[in-house]
Parts: C-alpha cells; sequence; structure tokens
C-alpha cells in the first residue's frame, strides 16, 4: 500500500493533468461567448451562453451563413469580440439593394432575419468582391448591426470559432445548424 505523500503526490498529478486538459480544450477546442448586445436578434439575445468551436481545421473554414465569433478589425484590444453571421466568402461577388443580399447574383434566402425593412444608413461595402482568405460578414438584426457594411472584410485569420449550441437559457438551448 501506498504511502501518504505519495497517494497526494499523486492527487496533484491527476489534478495537474486535468488542469492541463481543461486548458487545451478552453484554449483550442471550445469554449463558451456570452453574447452582448442585440445585432443577432432573433438568432441571439443579449446575455445568451454559446458554446463555441475553436477547432482551427474546423471554424477557420467559414461557409456561409455559419455564425462565427471574431476580433473586430479596427479594434487593437483583443479582448474584444464580435459574433456575426457569414454571408459572403472568398470570390464571392455580394450586393446590397433595397436591404436584400444577393450573393452572386441570386438573393440569399434569409428566414433568420430580424425585419424585411433595412433602414439605409449609406454604407461604405454594399457590394464587392469578397477577397482571398476574407469574408463579409453580417448580423441578423440587420438595423442594430455594426458588421461589414460598415468596417468591411474579416481576414479568416481573425476568426476565433464557430457558434454551436446556445446553452442558455435553458429552455432556449439550440444547436446552429447552417442553413445553407
Amino acid at each position: 500500500m501506498k504511502n501518504w505523500k505519495e497517494f497526494i503526490i499523486d492527487k496533484i498529478k491527476l489534478v495537474l493533468l486535468a488542469l492541463a486538459i481543461a486548458f487545451v480544450v478552453d484554449k483550442f477546442i471550445f469554449g463558451f461567448a456570452i453574447v452582448d448586445g442585440q445585432s443577432m436578434f432573433p438568432t441571439l439575445n443579449t446575455s445568451d451562453r454559446i458554446l463555441v468551436l475553436k477547432l482551427p481545421i474546423i471554424s477557420k473554414d467559414p461557409n456561409i451563413g455559419d455564425i462565427v465569433i471574431f476580433n473586430p478589425p479596427y479594434h487593437a484590444e483583443e479582448k474584444e469580440l464580435f459574433i456575426k453571421r457569414v454571408v459572403a466568402k472568398a470570390g464571392d461577388f455580394y450586393k446590397i439593394i433595397d436591404g436584400k443580399l444577393y450573393v452572386n447574383n441570386e438573393r440569399l434566402a434569409e428566414g433568420y432575419i430580424y425585419q424585411e425593412s433595412i433602414w439605409d444608413r449609406g454604407y461604405a461595402f454594399m457590394e464587392g468582391i469578397v477577397p482571398e482568405g476574407m469574408i463579409f460578414v453580417m448580423g441578423d438584426n440587420r438595423n442594430d448591426s455594426n458588421d461589414s457594411r460598415s468596417f468591411g472584410f474579416i481576414d479568416e485569420k481573425q476568426i476565433k470559432g464557430k457558434a454551436l449550441i446556445r446553452v442558455w437559457p435553458m429552455k432556449e438551448i439550440t444547436v446552429f445548424l447552417n442553413p445553407y
């Protein structure tokens, strides 16, 4: 039988191993985020908690319809994150006419947006071709969203992860399946 010192050392090793695994999982595979703001309403609300997939092989390969977490392009503060929906990716031609989004000359069916009537705010990026390695993102609440229409394209390297599941509030648990 082990003496008490060996027993304590074994338990400390176990705790350290568990902490190391938790750190790797949180840093590179999964994490949690709290939504702050209404830019993704009705899909997400302020204070919703979401599980985010951080695995670079998957999260750095965005598809139209994916909800991504990223560092906004104009902030040096690495801690600030935005959550938006990918609406066009590298090589896509996009155009917004009367609040309607067209990608490669086809209207995107966006059943997730908050309202059909979009306010014209004279955004700088209302049409163009998405450059290689970049994406174009918009919030689901188009009238209350600071997105690519105002700040332009997002480098795929800025993506920190993809939203997988809303885990809170519990009565609204949702798995985010890509609508496209």
